[in-house]
Order: structure tokens, then C-alpha cells, then sequence
């Protein structure tokens, strides 16, 4: 586990001095792959319980839900191993696909605006919620990955992420800029 942290930071620090050394287009590339480095490795970071699936064999269910550029990067690990299950991901713009069933479902931006209608829509028992939007982890959702002066950081709800049922690594924890509760 120790070995996928500091991959996950020598590669975000390598992506962030790439950008500063790059044009546009290439730093807009490493910013997408940045988001998409960031959903992969939580899911090694996320207990789900033996009730989150149908199986014992079932995947990790990964839904992206609205038009996520960085998507591409993620069809990638598309069936890859994450420690006894596979990742399965899957890009929606269908609130009927997620009802379905998700274990982590990124919401994009231009859905900002129907988030409080959108937790109510869905069940999130045992689904890990990540967002880019201002106030993510304060309207429902538990991760909220936002861009600073030079890197990528996030920002985690704890307090939502134990309503949905979930146990996050401190490790996650630790990474993280900002650990907070629900204060309502």
C-alpha cells in the first residue's frame, strides 16, 4: 500500500513540473490524467463492506457521470485488478445507469447544478461520491478533488463517507488537504 502512495505522489509531482515545462494542450492532458490517477488510486483506498455486492466476485463499479474528458484515461484500467475485485468503469450521462448500482461515481461539473436534487434521486449506501465542484464534500458528497496555485489536492467529508457506509484508509486520510464533518 505504501508503494501505490508514493507512486501516487512522484507521479503527481511529475505531472505538476510537466505542466509548468509544457504548452497548453500538454498541460491540459496532464491535469486530466491527474484526475483520473486520483479516482484509480482511491478505490485501493476504500473498504467497501461484503453488502456494497451481488458477489463475492462482483467488480468495482466506477461511474462517471457527465462529459468527463479525463474518462479516457480511466477506460484504460477498465478491468483491472483491485485487490480481489476487478475496477469496471463505466461514462453515463443517465441518472438510470447509476441507479443501478455504483461504488464510486464521480459527478462532473456541468452537474453541479442538480446536485441537490441528484442525492436525493439516487441511494449512495456503500458508493464513494467524488466531485471538482466548490462545496462538494458539503452538499453530500465525501471526496472533492480542486486545484491550488500548483498541484491537484482533496478534500474529504468523513462524516458522509461513514453515512454511505464506507471505510477509508488513513493512508487516503492522510494524503488528503482537508478532513472534515458534517457541522449540521
Amino acid at each position: 500500500m505504501k508503494a501505490i502512495i508514493l507512486f501516487f505522489c512522484i507521479f503527481v509531482c511529475h505531472v505538476v513540473q510537466a505542466e509548468t515545462n509544457s504548452n497548453d494542450n500538454e498541460k491540459e492532458m496532464a491535469q486530466l490524467q491527474v484526475k483520473a490517477l486520483f479516482l484509480y488510486n482511491f478505490a485501493n483506498f476504500v473498504e467497501w463492506p461484503s453488502d456494497a455486492f451481488d458477489s463475492a466476485d462482483a467488480p468495482i463499479r466506477m461511474c462517471l457521470y457527465g462529459d468527463l474528458p479525463f474518462g479516457i484515461f480511466l477506460d484504460s484500467v477498465d478491468g483491472t485488478p483491485i485487490a480481489n475485485r476487478t475496477l469496471a468503469v463505466t461514462r453515463t450521462n443517465e441518472i438510470a445507469e447509476i441507479a443501478e448500482g455504483c461504488h464510486i461515481l464521480f459527478v462532473g461539473g456541468e452537474r453541479k447544478a442538480s446536485l441537490p436534487d441528484f442525492w436525493k434521486n439516487v441511494e449512495f449506501l456503500f458508493v464513494l461520491s467524488v466531485g471538482e465542484q466548490e462545496d462538494f464534500s458539503d452538499s453530500g458528497g465525501i471526496i472533492n478533488i480542486f486545484r491550488t496555485e500548483d498541484q491537484y489536492q482533496f478534500e474529504v467529508n468523513i462524516s458522509n463517507a461513514m453515512a454511505a457506509g464506507l471505510f477509508l484508509s488513513s493512508d487516503l486520510l492522510s494524503l488528503a488537504r482537508a478532513v472534515h464533518e458534517n457541522t449540521k
